[in-house]
C-alpha cells in the first residue's frame, strides 16, 4: 500500500503514513475528545487538567498501541466520567460507551500485526461493521433502560428482551468467527 514515506539520508525507511493507518490512529484519539466534550457539557465546572491528561494518554496510546497506555486511557476516561458526571441520561452514556468502544477497537486493530503493518480498507470496514453491531445492541439496551426508567418496574417482557439482546452478542461473535 502506498503512502507518505519518510527516509533518512541513507535511504532507511523511518516512517510510512498511509490513509487507512492514519484513520485508525485518528479513531484512537477522536473518540476520547468527543467523550470528554460530552463530559464537560454535562459537568461544565469540572477541571480541565485531568481531561487534558487523558487526551495526552490517548495520543501516546495511538503512537504505541502495543503498550498498556490504552488501558490506562480507557480506565482514566471511565473513572473521570463517573467522578465528574452526576446525572446523565442513558443516551449520554451511550455516546460515551460508543466512544470507548471505538477507541478500544481502533487501538486493538492498530496493535495487531507487526509494527508498521498497514491496515487495508477491507479490514477497517470489517472492524467498523462489527463495532456497529455492538453499538446497535448497546443502543437497544439503552432504549430498554429508558423505557424501564420511565415506566417504573420493568415488565417481564422488557427483562426478557434485554437478556436476549445480551445473550445475542456472544452467539453473534461465535457465528462470525467460526
Amino acid at each position: 500500500m502506498s503512502g507518505f514515506v519518510l527516509q533518512d539520508r541513507d535511504g532507511t525507511e523511518l516512517l510510512t503514513v498511509t490513509v487507512p493507518g492514519a484513520v485508525v490512529r485518528l479513531l484512537t484519539i477522536a473518540p476520547v475528545l468527543v467523550a470528554l466534550g460530552a463530559l464537560h457539557r454535562l459537568a461544565p465546572d469540572t477541571p480541565w487538567w485531568p481531561s487534558s491528561m487523558i487526551v495526552l494518554l490517548a495520543v501516546v496510546a495511538a503512537a504505541v498501541p502495543d503498550s498498556a497506555v490504552g488501558l490506562l486511557t480507557l480506565g482514566g476516561l471511565v473513572a473521570w466520567w463517573f467522578i465528574s458526571v452526576d446525572v446523565a441520561t442513558p443516551w449520554w452514556g451511550l455516546l460515551v460507551a460508543g466512544c470507548g468502544l471505538t477507541f478500544h477497537a481502533a487501538l486493538a486493530h492498530a496493535a495487531a500485526g507487526p509494527p508498521g503493518c498497514t491496515p487495508s480498507w477491507a479490514a477497517v470496514g470489517r472492524l467498523a461493521r462489527r463495532c456497529a453491531v455492538v453499538l446497535a445492541v448497546t443502543a437497544a439496551l439503552a432504549l430498554v433502560v429508558e423505557v424501564a426508567e420511565e415506566g417504573g418496574e420493568p415488565p417481564a417482557l422488557i427483562v426478557g428482551v434485554t437478556l436476549a439482546l445480551v445473550a445475542a452478542l456472544p452467539w453473534y461473535a461465535a457465528r462470525r468467527s467460526g
